[in-house]
């Protein structure tokens, strides 16, 4: 009796909420067919008005010139002073296309850099990856340049106001396309021994022995006759990577506006010019590609925008 009155009542609750649905779909169809069938009458000096009026159009058709300075976020350890320019060029308010590019003008070394360069371990154990303390912010991976292109995207704009005295039209940014980065690197090389009596020396990955008066002995460049120094050597590439981000724009008058803009790219090199890969693995004793990690390389620009042609454009 028990299992029968659970089973019914199961069958008149699954029923219930099968009526309750229909009852709930039919008022909705209803009260959407009945709200579909209204019509919003205006009356007075707004009728006929459109949504917008005087529209100001900031990029439709316009060119945008910007120089900026930006610095580099959450480097390991050198962080970069970039000056440069990007120009724009708007079809539509809402879409354009652009370019930028930008030189890393200085490098400052980060708290963790200036750790290192005081009180870094330079036994023979950490050899290769750490010749010289006084030398380690010039093995450290750079960026020397920046480029790249961009599609824009511009679906968020209005008018904002501070302290209710100055007004100005601001809007969000978004884009996304392609970098193309100059980085610097320490080059690539490994570490030799030729017997437990005898020091450790450097010479560049894959090649020959120099000779015993001519080895970079320690690597860090002690030996005049050596012609090379392991911890300074370095190599450069160019870098291909996605570049994305967001910028906030304001606009004071019609042909002039700041921006402040965030933007990402990320890419693997070495920051550190050290045998990251497989470090204090037996038998791997060098510094090559595989010691390139990935970074999330990001940046934030203070920008100055210079708007062509000067005059605005406005809709109806």
């Amino acid at each position: 009796m028990t299992m029968l009155a659970k089973q019914t009542l199961s069958r008149i609750s699954l029923v219930a909420a099968l009526a309750l649905c229909l009852l709930l779909g039919d008022g909705l169809r209803n009260g959407a067919s009945s709200a579909s069938a209204q019509d919003v009458h205006v009356s007075g000096p707004l009728a006929g008005a459109p949504a917008v009026k005087e529209l100001r159009l900031w990029r439709d058709m316009r060119l945008h010139v910007e120089p900026f300075f930006a610095f580099t976020i959450g480097d390991e350890y050198a962080r970069s002073l970039i000056v440069g320019g990007e120009v724009r060029f708007h079809f539509l308010d809402w879409f354009g296309i652009g370019g930028w590019g930008g030189y890393s003008v200085a490098q400052l070394d980060t708290n963790l850099s200036k750790e290192i360069q005081a009180k870094g371990v330079t036994d023979d154990a950490n050899r290769l990856n750490l010749p010289s303390r006084e030398n380690f912010a010039q093995q450290v991976g750079r960026i020397n340049w920046w480029s790249g292109v961009e599609v824009h995207f511009v679906p968020f704009r209005g008018k904002l106001a501070m302290f209710q005295k100055v007004f100005f039209d601001a809007d969000l940014d978004f884009f996304v396309g392609a970098a193309f980065v100059g980085v610097e690197e320490r080059a690539n090389t490994e570490i030799r021994r030729d017997s437990l009596t005898t020091p450790q020396y450097c010479v560049p990955l894959g090649a020959a022995d120099p000779g015993m008066g001519q080895r970079d002995v320690g690597c860090a460049g002690e030996n005049a006759m050596a012609g090379t120094n392991s911890q300074l050597d370095r190599s450069t590439r160019t870098v291909i990577a996605p570049s994305f981000g967001v910028a906030f724009s304001a606009f004071f008058n019609e042909f002039l506006g700041i921006a402040l803009r965030w933007r990402g790219i990320p890419f693997k090199y070495n920051t550190g010019g050290t045998d990251s890969s497989q470090q204090g693995t037996p038998g791997h004793n060098q510094i090559d590609s595989g010691d390139r990690l990935k970074q999330f390389n990001n940046m934030f620009s203070f920008g100055l925008i210079f708007v062509l042609p000067p005059k605005i454009k406005t809709t109806n």
